[in-house]
């Protein structure tokens, strides 16, 4: 029995009093090969309702909206219904999961049963409210770790160079990535090392809960000059990454430091309304244009930006831009 059918056991028992019953499912003829090769099979019986649980044989998993259509697909070949368990989930994929109405358990974190009017995240809300969030320097670090190739260990004078922060400013975002458990830090001779692990999926989940949107303000410019250092952001990058339409207004990112510096030395109006804007410009914490590409903003960053909009047209978008991603 796989040590994830003894968490889900646990974890029903203590949270609802039910006595979970798994065995291995003995007819995985009866499945497409495909999704043999995707998924372990178990029979599951919660009370006295007997199920079929999908658990993915690599952590990360396919996307929420693939893992609904293999349920779909297991639903009409045996005639049970399923459900989806994994070991840890990130805060996109457990609300992308619930959108697609995907029934799921994951052990001493959240269940989500429909079918059972069951929707428990204690665990989740609990875990969020204790995280507390990055800084703008220390979210930079992990957004440089996961938009760059970063080879072996680094230092925090090389982070410094590489980001524009001092070595003080960079030791105290060590400080807070230690804490988190996102990187691992030793000391060699006089040097303090952080490496961080190579697979930036589990980086990004694991990260997820301390990073925040780097937006501070939005204000709309009347006029937009093209000496302007400036990054494509919101929705106009959103377009950029997914088949979204343009927006009809254009959207820029600029860096605090930045948008202070062109109110002093530029002659411009703000508007108080976006239909007498030329342009939206999103006044960053940290500098857009560090892990921008083709003068965009990185997707990472994008994602934090639009993550609380509640738009199905930008939610599908923001998933095929997560889902193009070469992790």
């Amino acid at each position: 029995m796989p040590d994830i059918a003894n968490q889900c056991k646990r974890y029903l028992l203590d949270t609802l009093g039910i006595n979970a019953h798994f065995s291995k499912y003995a007819k995985p003829v009866s499945i497409p090969f495909f999704l043999q090769d995707i998924y372990d099979f178990f029979n599951l019986s919660l009370k006295q309702q007997n199920y079929i649980a999908l658990v993915p044989k690599n952590e990360e998993g396919p996307t929420p909206a693939t893992i609904r259509k293999h349920i779909d697909i297991v639903e009409k070949k045996l005639n049970l219904k399923a459900i989806f368990l994994q070991t840890r989930i990130s805060s996109f994929n457990r609300r992308r999961l619930i959108e697609q109405k995907v029934p799921f358990i994951i052990p001493h974190n959240q269940m989500y049963l429909p079918e059972m009017a069951i929707d428990l995240r204690e665990h989740f809300v609990k875990m969020r409210s204790r995280a507390a969030a990055f800084g703008p320097s220390t979210q930079a670090v992990v957004l440089y770790a996961l938009t760059q190739q970063i080879p072996g260990a680094t230092t925090p004078k090389e982070l410094a160079e590489k980001l524009g922060y001092s070595k003080m400013t960079m030791s105290r975002s060590i400080d807070e990535i230690e804490a988190a458990e996102l990187a691992e830090v030793v000391i060699k001779g006089k040097n303090r090392l952080v490496r961080f692990e190579k697979n930036r999926r589990n980086l990004w989940n694991k990260a997820l809960p301390y990073l925040k949107t780097p937006v501070k303000e939005i204000v709309w410019v009347k006029s937009v000059s093209n000496q302007w250092k400036l990054c494509e952001a919101g929705m106009m990058a959103l377009a950029h990454y997914s088949m979204m339409t343009e927006p009809k207004q254009p959207v820029y990112a600029i860096r605090d430091q930045e948008w202070r510096n062109l109110k002093q030395n530029y002659s411009f109006e703000i508007s108080k309304f976006p239909d007498e804007a030329e342009g939206e410009f999103e006044v960053w914490r940290y500098d857009p244009r560090l892990f921008a590409k083709d003068q965009t903003v990185d997707p990472f960053s994008l994602y934090l930006s639009l993550r609380d909009v509640k738009d199905e047209r930008i939610e599908s978008a923001i998933e095929e831009m997560m889902e193009k991603i070469q992790w």
